[in-house]
């Protein structure tokens, strides 16, 4: 399958949620662990979500190219919104995980259906 404009995002969306699964593992586990100090989990979580807050920008705007490219398929229109959206929750309310998580979820569903769709 070739790598296009129109399914980089998707790609993308894999990869970031990834890294945050990843990246609130190593949370979680530094915070659990009783030998790390607590001046050294903020640390952790400070860097951590530094990089969540870059990552969002290329997210988005791989979204906004994705979108001007799609106008011609109305379901990559829809994917193209719910990820404009979440990467733009996940930059204003980076405390609020469970509503761009789902967002991420259904772009990543909307893209993999017309890929399927496109590819048949």
């Amino acid at each position: 399958m070739k790598i296009s404009w129109l399914k980089l995002p998707g790609l993308y969306d894999i990869i970031f949620l990834l890294f945050l699964m990843i990246s609130f593992l190593f949370i979680g586990a530094a915070c659990l662990t009783p030998w790390l100090d607590f001046s050294q989990f903020k640390l952790v979580r400070t860097a951590l979500l530094s990089h969540v807050a870059v990552l969002t920008w290329v997210g988005l705007a791989l979204h906004i190219i994705s979108y001007w490219r799609s106008f011609h398929i109305p379901a990559m229109l829809t994917a193209n919104i719910l990820g404009i959206g979440a990467f733009l929750i996940f930059w204003l309310l980076p405390s609020v995980l469970l509503v761009p998580v789902v967002l991420l979820l259904g772009a990543i569903f909307l893209t993999l259906k017309v890929v399927q769709q496109t590819k048949a």
